[in-house]
Protein backbone atom coordinates (compact mmCIF):
# COMPACT_ATOMS: atom_id res chain seq x y z
CA UNK A 1 0.00 0.00 0.00
CA UNK A 2 3.31 2.32 0.18
CA UNK A 3 2.69 5.39 -2.20
CA UNK A 4 5.49 6.51 -4.48
CA UNK A 5 6.21 9.87 -3.52
CA UNK A 6 8.82 9.69 -6.82
CA UNK A 7 6.04 8.64 -9.61
CA UNK A 8 2.49 9.70 -7.97
CA UNK A 9 -0.37 11.14 -10.59
CA UNK A 10 -3.69 12.05 -9.55
CA UNK A 11 -6.89 11.24 -11.46
CA UNK A 12 -9.36 13.45 -9.62
CA UNK A 13 -9.05 17.12 -7.30
CA UNK A 14 -11.08 16.80 -4.52
CA UNK A 15 -10.44 19.90 -3.55
CA UNK A 16 -8.34 23.24 -3.47
CA UNK A 17 -7.98 26.34 -1.39
CA UNK A 18 -5.88 29.12 -1.90
CA UNK A 19 -4.80 31.16 0.69
CA UNK A 20 -1.82 33.99 0.97
CA UNK A 21 0.15 31.76 3.81
CA UNK A 22 -0.57 28.04 1.65
CA UNK A 23 -2.22 25.95 -0.81
CA UNK A 24 -3.75 23.25 0.21
CA UNK A 25 -5.29 20.55 -2.01
CA UNK A 26 -6.56 16.85 -2.11
CA UNK A 27 -6.00 14.73 -4.66
CA UNK A 28 -6.49 10.97 -5.97
CA UNK A 29 -6.22 8.41 -7.99
CA UNK A 30 -7.32 4.51 -8.34
CA UNK A 31 -5.03 3.47 -5.55
CA UNK A 32 -4.67 6.59 -2.92
CA UNK A 33 -5.85 9.47 -1.79
CA UNK A 34 -3.79 12.46 -0.50
CA UNK A 35 -3.68 15.94 1.17
CA UNK A 36 -0.60 18.28 -0.27
CA UNK A 37 0.37 21.05 1.61
CA UNK A 38 2.73 24.13 -0.97
CA UNK A 39 2.62 21.16 -3.00
CA UNK A 40 4.34 18.60 -0.63
CA UNK A 41 2.32 15.20 -0.02
CA UNK A 42 1.35 15.42 3.71
CA UNK A 43 -0.85 11.98 4.20
CA UNK A 44 -2.07 10.04 2.11
CA UNK A 45 -4.28 7.31 2.00
CA UNK A 46 -4.87 3.50 0.98
CA UNK A 47 -8.53 3.74 -0.57
CA UNK A 48 -8.58 -0.13 -0.40
CA UNK A 49 -6.86 -0.01 3.01
CA UNK A 50 -7.83 3.06 4.87
CA UNK A 51 -5.75 1.87 8.36
CA UNK A 52 -2.50 1.09 6.55
CA UNK A 53 0.31 3.38 6.50
CA UNK A 54 1.52 4.53 2.99
CA UNK A 55 4.48 7.00 4.13
CA UNK A 56 7.92 6.41 4.72
CA UNK A 57 8.37 8.07 8.09
CA UNK A 58 4.81 6.92 9.37
CA UNK A 59 5.68 3.21 9.09
CA UNK A 60 8.70 4.07 11.35
CA UNK A 61 6.64 5.57 13.93
CA UNK A 62 3.94 2.21 13.95
CA UNK A 63 7.08 0.13 14.76
CA UNK A 64 7.64 1.93 17.58
CA UNK A 65 4.40 2.13 19.26
CA UNK A 66 3.81 0.35 22.31
CA UNK A 67 2.38 -2.74 23.09
CA UNK A 68 -1.23 -1.28 23.81
CA UNK A 69 -2.55 2.06 24.22
CA UNK A 70 -5.80 3.32 25.81
CA UNK A 71 -5.44 6.88 26.20
CA UNK A 72 -4.08 9.02 22.78
CA UNK A 73 -2.96 12.13 21.91
CA UNK A 74 -1.99 13.51 18.52
CA UNK A 75 -0.87 17.06 18.39
CA UNK A 76 -0.97 17.71 14.35
CA UNK A 77 -3.45 15.88 12.30
CA UNK A 78 -3.01 16.29 8.83
CA UNK A 79 -5.07 13.44 6.88
CA UNK A 80 -5.08 11.47 10.17
CA UNK A 81 -3.18 8.76 8.69
CA UNK A 82 -1.98 7.79 12.26
CA UNK A 83 -5.30 8.31 13.55
CA UNK A 84 -6.99 5.92 10.58
CA UNK A 85 -3.81 3.55 12.11
CA UNK A 86 -4.48 3.64 15.63
CA UNK A 87 -8.39 3.58 15.66
CA UNK A 88 -7.34 0.01 13.52
CA UNK A 89 -5.28 -0.99 16.11
CA UNK A 90 -7.15 -0.22 19.45
CA UNK A 91 -10.86 0.43 18.18
CA UNK A 92 -11.52 1.14 22.05
CA UNK A 93 -9.02 3.81 22.99
CA UNK A 94 -9.78 7.55 23.50
CA UNK A 95 -8.13 9.38 21.20
CA UNK A 96 -7.94 13.05 21.17
CA UNK A 97 -6.84 14.92 17.58
CA UNK A 98 -5.58 18.80 17.97
CA UNK A 99 -4.81 20.97 14.90
CA UNK A 100 -4.80 24.93 14.82
CA UNK A 101 -6.09 24.85 11.29
CA UNK A 102 -9.88 24.29 10.86
CA UNK A 103 -9.80 23.32 7.87
CA UNK A 104 -8.17 20.66 8.23
CA UNK A 105 -10.16 19.37 10.90
CA UNK A 106 -12.78 20.06 8.19
CA UNK A 107 -11.77 18.20 4.93
CA UNK A 108 -10.42 15.15 7.69
CA UNK A 109 -14.11 14.63 8.03
CA UNK A 110 -14.80 14.90 4.41
CA UNK A 111 -12.16 12.89 3.24
CA UNK A 112 -10.06 11.31 5.04
CA UNK A 113 -12.48 9.34 7.96
CA UNK A 114 -14.04 5.74 6.96
CA UNK A 115 -17.81 5.72 7.29
CA UNK A 116 -17.18 2.55 9.47
CA UNK A 117 -15.02 4.48 11.69
CA UNK A 118 -15.38 6.24 15.24
CA UNK A 119 -14.31 9.01 15.52
CA UNK A 120 -11.32 10.68 17.69
CA UNK A 121 -12.33 13.91 19.85
CA UNK A 122 -10.90 16.61 17.12
CA UNK A 123 -9.63 19.93 18.91
CA UNK A 124 -9.31 23.06 17.38
CA UNK A 125 -6.57 24.83 19.45
CA UNK A 126 -2.85 25.45 19.52
CA UNK A 127 -0.89 22.46 20.28
CA UNK A 128 0.53 24.10 23.77
CA UNK A 129 -2.53 25.93 25.22
CA UNK A 130 -3.97 22.46 24.85
CA UNK A 131 -1.79 20.80 26.75
CA UNK A 132 -1.59 23.31 29.36
CA UNK A 133 -5.53 23.35 29.80
CA UNK A 134 -5.57 19.60 30.05
CA UNK A 135 -6.84 17.84 32.94
CA UNK A 136 -6.06 14.30 31.00
CA UNK A 137 -3.28 11.80 31.22
CA UNK A 138 -2.03 10.15 28.00
CA UNK A 139 -0.11 7.09 27.51
CA UNK A 140 0.60 7.78 23.99
CA UNK A 141 1.26 11.19 22.63
CA UNK A 142 2.10 11.63 18.81
CA UNK A 143 3.54 15.19 18.10
CA UNK A 144 3.74 15.97 14.37
CA UNK A 145 3.95 20.07 14.08
CA UNK A 146 5.13 21.80 10.55
CA UNK A 147 5.33 25.24 9.99
CA UNK A 148 6.29 26.25 6.42
CA UNK A 149 10.04 26.02 6.91
CA UNK A 150 9.57 22.72 8.84
CA UNK A 151 9.23 21.99 12.71
CA UNK A 152 7.99 25.21 14.61
CA UNK A 153 10.39 26.80 17.14
CA UNK A 154 8.36 25.49 19.86
CA UNK A 155 9.23 22.33 19.53
CA UNK A 156 12.71 23.58 20.33
CA UNK A 157 11.81 25.33 23.60
CA UNK A 158 11.39 24.16 27.10
CA UNK A 159 7.94 25.44 27.51
CA UNK A 160 6.54 22.09 25.54
CA UNK A 161 8.24 19.43 27.45
CA UNK A 162 7.34 20.63 30.79
CA UNK A 163 3.54 21.07 29.53
CA UNK A 164 4.20 17.11 27.79
CA UNK A 165 5.47 15.84 30.81
CA UNK A 166 2.90 16.52 33.00
CA UNK A 167 0.39 15.14 30.16
CA UNK A 168 1.81 12.00 29.34
CA UNK A 169 2.26 8.36 31.59
CA UNK A 170 3.88 6.75 29.04
CA UNK A 171 5.58 6.94 24.77
CA UNK A 172 6.25 10.09 23.12
CA UNK A 173 6.96 10.17 19.52
CA UNK A 174 7.94 13.18 17.33
CA UNK A 175 8.09 13.04 13.46
CA UNK A 176 10.61 15.99 13.51
CA UNK A 177 12.22 17.32 10.19
CA UNK A 178 15.37 19.80 11.70
CA UNK A 179 17.10 22.28 9.78
CA UNK A 180 20.37 21.91 11.09
CA UNK A 181 21.78 19.15 13.56
CA UNK A 182 21.56 21.59 16.07
CA UNK A 183 17.60 21.53 15.80
CA UNK A 184 17.94 18.01 16.16
CA UNK A 185 20.38 17.85 19.46
CA UNK A 186 18.12 20.69 21.18
CA UNK A 187 14.86 18.21 20.65
CA UNK A 188 16.93 15.54 21.52
CA UNK A 189 18.06 17.18 24.70
CA UNK A 190 14.86 18.98 26.09
CA UNK A 191 13.20 15.84 25.49
CA UNK A 192 15.48 13.80 27.26
CA UNK A 193 16.14 16.87 30.34
CA UNK A 194 11.99 17.22 31.18
CA UNK A 195 10.25 13.76 29.61
CA UNK A 196 13.04 10.96 29.84
CA UNK A 197 15.02 8.31 28.15
CA UNK A 198 15.10 9.34 24.13
CA UNK A 199 16.29 8.16 20.97
CA UNK A 200 16.65 9.43 17.37
CA UNK A 201 15.70 7.12 14.40
CA UNK A 202 16.75 8.44 11.05
CA UNK A 203 14.33 8.17 8.26
CA UNK A 204 16.72 6.65 5.44
CA UNK A 205 16.40 8.78 2.28
CA UNK A 206 14.24 11.36 4.16
CA UNK A 207 14.96 13.91 6.16
CA UNK A 208 12.88 13.02 9.29
CA UNK A 209 13.75 11.86 12.41
CA UNK A 210 11.96 10.17 14.94
CA UNK A 211 12.25 11.00 18.13
CA UNK A 212 10.82 7.72 20.98
CA UNK A 213 10.51 8.95 24.28
CA UNK A 214 9.43 6.92 27.60
CA UNK A 215 8.12 9.04 30.32
CA UNK A 216 10.10 8.55 33.62
CA UNK A 217 8.32 9.35 36.39
CA UNK A 218 9.71 11.99 39.04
Amino acid sequence: MDFNLQAYQADHLLHLSVKAERRLSILENERHRWLEIDGVVQSAMSLAEPGSLCLPHQQHIAERLPAQASRILELGLGGGDLTRHLAMRWPEAQHDCVDLDAEILTLFQQFFLPERQRAPRLHHADALHFLLESREHYDLVLLDLFSQDGNPLLLFQARLYQALANCLQGTLIINLLPRTRLEQEQALRLAREWVGPTEAHAVPGYRNVILHCTRQQP
